[in-house]
């Protein structure tokens, strides 16, 4: 599991060790750098997927899209760090390119591993030579990036038919990060046993499908999914319903709120225990209530085994997470939570909350969740 995300010198950070725990939560201003935080992660792991054996990291791919060089490389800077810490183990790569205006993609200059058998450069920067030098711990933790999900603030929701993933081996429980291949998975699984640990507790049944509805019912009451393939085309139907007794409808004829809960739903119910989630924005288009219980469903994958780092602007995100803590789904350990000033007024850039076994939060910041109050308190004529 990673427990650090590192950089250097790239975009709005000149130096960052930024500590990550089974649950992370990231919040803050707009361009204050959260994206920023996880983009690390998946620059890394479109690479790894694609070209394990280059040279160079491509800026643009399937899981980001960050333009040029000078676009992500800090003031004057012609190199930048890039890098993820689990345990003893540290892997950094170290990143230049020769025309900032132009490269969309940047040369690995070297490779750094630390583990406990010590700290070497890599000179040929592929994963081949790692094999056999350096220790299991180092190469879990290239595999933990390679095989990381994500999950973005668009996703795509209404289409009646859905795509299967191109790649011959894809990475298990990637549905895509606009949640294109949901469905597949699901139609893959649809009758394969649950894990009980991530069962809701309120449905007998054990299977993909019913637990996927199960949690459903818990943000859409009623609901109800199901997908197959469409023979001959590739592609897989997705239907959902409101009860048992509803007919199935499409998707566009439900809504965008139940079809964007969906990916996080089936990525979350199947991915591997240690595998890394990342979420933007798992409150969109939900009601404030499912919301919270959102955050319920992301604590219990989380307390199964997987790691979930959320980029979120909602207070009942944050307080869904905190009640998972306060109602013992989650230990204060397993959270973090961070808030991204975006250096505003000479704060640090990023500030650390810690949620205590009551549900509560240290180190509340100006800004931190704290809008509602705000207007609350000019209607009333405070302020």
């Amino acid at each position: 599991m990673i427990e650090r995300i590192l950089l250097g010198n790239f975009k709005c950070f000149e130096t960052l060790a930024l500590p990550v725990a089974p649950l992370t939560l990231l919040t803050g201003f707009n361009a204050g750098g959260k994206s920023t935080v996880t983009q690390v992660l998946l620059l890394l792991a479109q690479t790894l997927r694609s070209a394990p054996e280059s040279c160079r990291i491509a800026l643009n791919g399937p899981l980001a899209q960050l333009g040029t060089a000078a676009e992500v490389m800090r003031g004057d800077s012609r190199t930048l760090m890039l890098g993820a810490q689990a345990g003893n183990s540290r892997v950094r790569w170290i990143l230049e390119a020769e025309d900032r205006r132009t490269a969309t993609a940047l040369d690995i200059s070297s490779v750094s591993v630390e583990d406990e058998t010590g700290t070497r450069e890599i000179k040929l920067p592929t994963l081949s030579p790692w094999r056999g030098g350096i220790s299991k711990d180092a190469m879990g933790l290239v595999d933990t990036i390679l095989k990381t999900i994500f999950i973005s603030a668009v996703r795509t929701g209404l289409s009646p038919t859905f795509p299967s993933p191109e790649d011959v081996e894809p990475v298990h429980a990637d549905v895509g990060p606009c949640g294109q291949f949901a469905s597949w998975w699901l139609a893959q699984y649809l009758d394969e046993e649950v894990e009980e640990a991530r069962r809701h507790r309120g449905e007998a049944g054990t299977t993909l499908r019913r637990q996927v509805g199960a949690w459903a019912s818990e943000l859409f009451p009623g609901a109800q999914v199901n997908a197959g393939f469409l023979e001959q085309t590739g592609l897989v139907q997705l239907q959902l319903r409101r009860s048992m007794t509803d007919e199935w409808r499409r998707p566009a004829n439900i809504g965008y709120g139940l079809t964007y809960a969906f990916p996080i739903l089936v990525a979350g119910l199947l991915a591997a225990p240690g595998q890394v989630l990342i979420i933007d924005s798992p409150e969109a288009h939900l009601h404030p209530r499912a919301q919270s219980k959102m955050a319920t469903f992301i604590a219990a994958m989380v307390k199964a085994g997987v790691q979930i780092i959320l980029e979120s602007h909602s207070d009942h995100v944050l307080n869904g997470v905190r009640l998972a803590v306060k109602d013992g789904i989650l230990i204060p350990d397993q959270v973090a939570v961070h808030f991204f000033t975006g250096g505003e007024k000479g704060a640090s850039p990023v500030i650390s909350a810690y949620v205590d076994t009551h549900g509560g939060v240290s180190d509340w910041p100006d800004g931190f969740f704290d809008q509602a109050e705000k207007d609350l308190g000019s209607l009333a004529g405070w302020v």
